[in-house]
């Protein structure tokens, strides 16, 4: 493999040699140093091979030499293919506008690339940077990163970061979200804790205050469980009689839920008709072009709308600011079709168990269930009966009057 490259890049002529005797040729060859290969007899008086195109000169003067008639069968390589572009001036011109077209195109941002958010949408973002004169097309060399952080931060109030580093014709963005810090809790303020909801009370941890509620107690929501009003009753100061504390604590207590949920036994079902409608857009930097479309690009019935985008690239190194942008219209017909009871069963048993979970929070556990189910004319009622163990207790201030 590295010898062909190197037979390439040197250039080979594939000569026809024809003389009385052909095979002194081969032998003045290797007396003089010439290489040659592919070493093919055509008749008695002819043969050909090849030898690379600095040889050739050596090897026309060695068949002078013994009367030997030599003629140029093919050439190969390198400097051949540059020798037949000098005549082709147009395909030369266009070889270097297009390296030109390629130097130019590379001095701006065709593609941005947004890492580092979560929260903060990646439209935002390149909306706030166009917005400072950063978008698709813009001169690498007409702003600097620093100055447009500066300038889009105060914008972006979820950002406390934003890095702007341009490689090619791509822009990475690299931004770091705010971390909000917590709000700020008055561990001295006066709190009670109240039951969020009902349920049998099962173990009562109170970290300040008074415990109001034993295990076995059964509560209702609202219900003071720890308070932070204590009566001292006098005896050891007599001059305050009532204490305000920071109610806190966990009371953990037995719930139960009914939750029930309807699931019809019909559904409507996509049918697609079998038609299809395309139209191409070619879009240039933030230039859109449409190709072949046909009226509006609304359907008129119900259908989906798929979009795909290919940025042309030049062998695969090179972005092109150019995308091609294929849209295909399917229309659609809905049907009703009826759905099974066993698929309307495990339906609603998963909406009612993950709004369970949403209400019971982190902290919570289900400790049984109980699934009934029933058929109420087109649809099917599914019901959820759950025991649960979770922590009820929830704080509220305390309003204490000054004077």
């Amino acid at each position: 493999m590295l010898k062909k490259a190197v037979k390439l890049l040197r250039g080979s002529v594939c000569v026809r040699a024809k003389s009385a005797y052909p095979e002194r040729m081969l032998n003045l060859c290797s007396a003089r140093g010439i290489e040659f290969w592919d070493v093919r007899w055509i008749d008695d008086t002819a043969l050909s091979f090849c030898v690379t195109r600095g040889d050739l000169r050596a090897l026309r003067r060695a068949a002078e030499g013994c009367g030997a008639e030599v003629s140029i069968e093919r050439t190969a390589g390198t400097p051949f293919f540059f020798a037949r572009l000098r005549r082709r001036h147009a395909l030369f011109a266009g070889g270097i506008l297009c390296a030109a077209l390629l130097l130019v195109n590379s001095l701006f941002i065709w593609d941005f690339e947004v890492t580092g958010n979560e929260t903060v949408p990646t439209e935002t973002i390149l909306h706030a940077l166009r917005e400072h004169g950063v978008h698709r097309g813009t001169f690498i060399y007409s702003f600097r990163s620093q100055d447009i952080c500066n300038r889009v931060l105060p914008e972006l109030k979820d950002l406390c970061w934003v890095a702007v580093n341009v490689r090619g014709c791509k822009a990475y963005v690299q931004v770091r979200e705010r971390v909000r810090a917590p709000e700020r809790v008055n561990e001295s303020e006066p709190t009670n804790v109240i039951a969020a909801k009902p349920g049998l009370i099962t173990k009562v941890r109170a970290l300040d205050g008074e415990k109001r509620v034993l295990p076995g107690t059964s509560v209702q929501q609202g219900q003071l469980l720890i308070a932070g009003v204590v009566d001292t009753g006098g005896t050891e100061k007599p001059s305050v009689t009532t204490r305000f504390l920071a109610g806190k604590g966990e009371v953990w207590a037995r719930t139960w839920y009914d939750l029930t949920v309807r699931v019809p036994l019909t559904y409507e079902k996509k049918v697609y008709t079998g038609k299809e409608k395309r139209s191409h857009t070619l879009i240039w930097g933030e230039n859109r072009l449409k190709i072949g479309a046909k009226g509006s690009s609304i359907c008129n019935v119900d259908c989906d709308k798929i979009k795909n985008q290919t940025q042309w690239t030049l062998f695969g190194l090179f972005a092109l600011p150019v995308t091609w942008e294929t849209e295909t219209l399917l229309p659609y017909e809905l049907e009703i079709t009826p759905r099974s009871r066993a698929d309307a069963e495990a339906q609603g048993k998963d909406m009612l168990e993950t709004y369970l979970a949403a209400l019971l929070g982190e902290t919570g556990s289900v400790t049984q269930r109980r699934f009934s189910t029933a058929v109420e004319g087109d649809t099917l009622v599914v019901t959820l009966s759950a025991e649960c163990e979770e922590q009820i207790g929830k704080e509220v201030p305390i309003a204490v009057s000054e004077g």
